[in-house]
């Protein structure tokens, strides 16, 4: 059962916020909205009349890359759909995560398989649902790990252990018996079920056919998505980065009008209140050198070099570099949209909060290359509530709009009940009373000396500090004498909000499908909401 759950403010950027609630100052930066009438089609007639893509070539790479990644039917059809001159794609993206990476992982992928659906249907043209695999980015602290809770409800991680030098994630080597660890380590810590067994020889299977930690990844959801068609692309596909040769040309001889049209942008976010997601360095192009590690290109005294001078080209060698070698460029975070939609005719794009971001301070560029932005359909956000927390929720009269916001508050509230001493009451009345006498004394002694009302002000601040030490004493007996309560609230904090974090950025998929089978994926992808926005997800 799906509810909506708006999240507290600290959750949400302001720029997500407002361009969900369709506000004008947020949709000036970000382009045509999801909720105008008919704007989708509009888009996928502009995407097609803009489109430079190879259809044919694309479709065959896909078909190709897909394959290999043991496909399904569904998804060789869908590869297939792209090179008719009416389809267009809608995209999603992310890193390659460790066993999928977190939650909303799996939720942007399921997002562009629903929107993707009812596209179709509306338009009546073919609509293909692809994912990005980040194969690219070198940011392994971020994909080198997945979070779970294990069987007492505590927060581990599992490491996938390989030595990092700035290598992307799909060129690194994956052992195979790195990888048998991770799977390993999985099944000492999730919860054992008759379907743990499955799950585990799932990973195994897909790990063992993989080369990198990136091929891994998409191995795993090829697998999960199966049924959904879901089409999964790799940047690092040499077809990919030959077909970007025109692209990267273009990108260095555009080098002025882009960095003048990011600078107005830029500013112009910054006059609105929203904040730039990428501080750019003075110098820095969007492109970024493939060696031995990915490292940026910065444009300094006529010639284009990394940061430590150790490659530098001049302007037309980067030139030949791109028409006769494009394995060895790659776009940075804010032009890979842009390489995304040259290479696909993309009618929407699944992003999320940060991303959104991105596209705001992007999103001129487009027409610097003459291309045609896709419509931004922000990604459904869940968090998992499970059986035993929903009975909790019940037990303690947790309000669903409080539930990510206030469960300090309803825990010290259902001590409060439990021990019969209101405390919090208490100290407060404490504090009000004392503050009103040391207030009458105050005036008292200031008729003696004036000097006395700062002392006694002193003085009152003192008695405030340990007024404090027994209250947080007071608390720890109460929360003694309340340990199952305590550990209730322990449970459900660690569950919906892990680390202090929104569940869907730490949790991973898999461990779920350990402790509930099948089922869990197959009601999620039923009931998966098509809407962006928050939702608490009862399972």
């Amino acid at each position: 059962m799906l509810k909506s759950n708006p999240l507290p403010e600290e959750y949400t950027p302001a720029l997500y916020s407002d361009y969900l609630a369709a506000l004008p100052q947020a949709r000036s930066f970000l382009g045509a909205h999801f909720s105008e009438p008919g704007i989708f089609a509009e888009t996928a007639d502009k995407v097609i009349a803009a489109y430079r893509g190879e259809r044919r070539r694309l479709s065959a790479m896909l078909l190709d890359y897909n394959r290999a990644l043991g496909c399904s039917e569904e998804t060789r059809s869908q590869a297939e759909r792209l090179s008719d001159p009416r389809a267009v794609a809608v995209l999603a993206g992310q890193q390659a995560g460790l066993c999928g990476g977190p939650l909303y992982t799996v939720y942007k992928a399921l997002a562009a398989v629903k929107l993707a659906r009812r596209l179709e249907a509306e338009l009546s043209r073919p609509v293909v649902p692809v994912f990005w695999v980040a194969s690219e980015d070198h940011d392994f602290s971020e994909a080198n790990h997945f979070w779970l809770l294990d069987r007492e409800d505590r927060l581990r991680r599992v490491d996938l252990a390989l030595p990092h030098r700035g290598e992307p994630v799909g060129k690194l080597v994956l052992p195979r018996e790195v990888m048998e660890q991770v799977v390993t380590s999985l099944g000492e810590l999730a919860w054992e079920s008759e379907f743990s067994g499955d799950v585990l020889a799932l990973l195994s299977e897909t790990g063992a056919l993989s080369a990198t930690p990136a091929d891994w990844f998409a191995r795993l959801l090829a697998r999960l998505f199966a049924a959904e068609g879901l089409v999964f692309f790799d940047p690092l596909l040499p077809q990919a980065r030959e077909m970007l040769s025109p692209f990267f040309s273009e990108t260095l001889a555009q080098q002025e009008e882009i960095r003048g049209a990011l600078l107005t942008r830029e500013a112009a976010l910054q006059a609105s209140g929203y904040p730039i997601q990428v501080e750019r360095e003075e110098g820095a192009s969007l492109l970024m050198w493939m060696g031995e590690r990915r490292s940026a290109l910065y444009f300094r005294k006529g010639n284009f070099a990394t940061r430590d001078a150790a490659v530098s080209f001049s302007a037309a060698e980067l030139q030949e570099l791109a028409a006769a070698s494009p394995e060895s460029l790659s776009p940075n975070v804010l032009l890979r949209p842009l390489a995304q939609d040259r290479l696909f005719p993309t009618v929407a794009y699944i992003p999320g909060p940060g991303e959104l971001a991105y596209f705001a301070q992007l999103l001129p560029l487009y027409a610097i290359f003459g291309q045609q932005p896709p419509v931004l359909m922000p990604r459904p956000g869940l968090t998992v509530v499970e059986p035993r927390l929903s009975r909790y929720i019940k037990r303690y009269g947790i309000t669903e709009n409080s539930l990510l916001s206030d469960v300090e508050g309803y825990l010290q509230q259902a001590l409060s009940r439990q021990s019969g001493v209101d405390l919090d009451a208490l100290f407060v009345r404490l504090r009000r009373q004392l503050q009103q006498e040391y207030a009458d004394l105050g005036g008292a002694l200031g008729r003696l000396d004036r000097s006395l009302i700062g002392l006694a002000e002193k003085n009152l601040q003192h008695v405030y500090a340990e007024i404090a030490y027994l209250q947080k004493a007071a608390l720890e007996k109460e929360r003694q004498k309340g340990e199952t309560v305590v550990r209730h609230f322990a449970s459900l904090k660690q569950s919906l909000l892990p680390r202090g974090l929104l569940q869907e950025r730490v949790l991973s998929f898999f461990p779920f499908q350990c402790k509930y089978g099948p089922a869990f994926w197959h009601r999620l992808k039923e009931e998966f909401p098509e809407s962006p926005g928050h939702y608490l997800y009862y399972f």
